[in-house]
């Protein structure tokens, strides 16, 4: 059975204090039915530019949700298959607005193809509350161009029931997000839930099959990239058991540093590792509490 969240459950912060819109069992496929960045405030008219200054931005980057994970608990990991994205025929950037027509996105004087991506993904922190539109170890507004259909999203859970939220959807994004934005739709997001007794590092992970993002954000992008090389290092020299100095020596001649977005209130930075060369079995990892 494919459970659904509707739109009109949502949230513009992540917190333990929100109140569950659907309990769930682990193995469960849920679809969440998601707004724009914008909210849905602005009507979408392909030839006619955006009013963005009506926009309450107190409502940008709405999250679906939040919903409770059974048996989820502090110290664990929630593992977010993602099996589809399904956008709406309209999406826009800036003030302009572009139809999305047979998996391309028509800009009148050239088309680009769809490659829909989920850009808020997370789970509520332990304490206080994040604003939606704000990444971190929890996820949030992360922006990486990995979290999409096909790709596996590991969020360290922090509170009781984990607390799922997601939305911010784009139809096509690169990597920095450097006007501020993707292409911006509505959409629904199919998704499978899997809860993992372990946890490898206080960051979010995405498997994309081939290789495995870890994602740090921070207040700069030096502290987001030195974060996000230490926690590298120390998933290796768990899957591996080398010590700290093999494991950057083995991610310097293997691996990519990269950039998600340089655009939110805290910048997001990646580092790439290819799990055939080095042998990594992520799942193996997550069993041990």
């Amino acid at each position: 059975m494919v459970l659904r969240v509707s739109s009109d459950f949502r949230v513009y912060s992540f917190s333990k204090r929100h109140k569950p819109v659907l309990r769930v069992r682990p193995g469960s496929v849920v679809v969440f039915e998601t707004r724009d960045a914008f909210d849905r405030q602005l009507s979408l008219e392909v030839g006619k530019p955006l009013d963005v200054e009506k926009v309450d931005r107190s409502r940008c980057n709405p999250a679906t949700g939040p919903v409770w994970v059974e048996g989820a608990k502090p110290g664990q990991t929630l593992e977010v298959e993602v099996l589809d994205i399904r956008v709406d025929d309209k999406g826009f950037i800036g003030r302009r607005v572009f139809r999305i027509v047979d998996g391309e996105v028509d800009l009148g004087f050239m088309k680009i193809p769809v490659r829909p991506m989920i850009g808020v993904i997370g789970v509520a922190p332990a304490e206080g509350e994040i604003r939606s539109r704000v990444p971190g170890d929890h996820g949030g507004n992360l922006d990486e161009p990995g979290v999409t259909v096909g790709s596996r999203v590991f969020l360290p859970v922090w509170a009781e029931g984990a607390l799922l939220g997601m939305g911010d959807v784009h139809a096509t994004q690169g990597d920095g997000e450097v006007s501020g934005q993707g292409l911006e739709v509505s959409a629904e997001v199919e998704v499978r839930l899997k809860l993992h007794p372990g946890r490898v590092v206080d960051k979010v992970l995405v498997d994309t099959g081939s290789e495995l993002i870890i994602l740090a954000s921070s207040e700069t992008l030096e502290t987001a990239v030195k974060e996000a090389v230490e926690a590298a290092q120390t998933l290796l020299t768990k899957a591996l058991g080398v010590d700290r100095e093999t494991a950057l020596a083995l991610l310097s001649l293997t691996s990519n540093l990269g950039i998600s977005q340089i655009v939110n209130p805290r910048k997001t930075a990646k580092f790439t590792i290819p799990k055939s060369i080095l042998g990594i079995r992520l799942e193996e990892l997550l069993k041990t509490p």
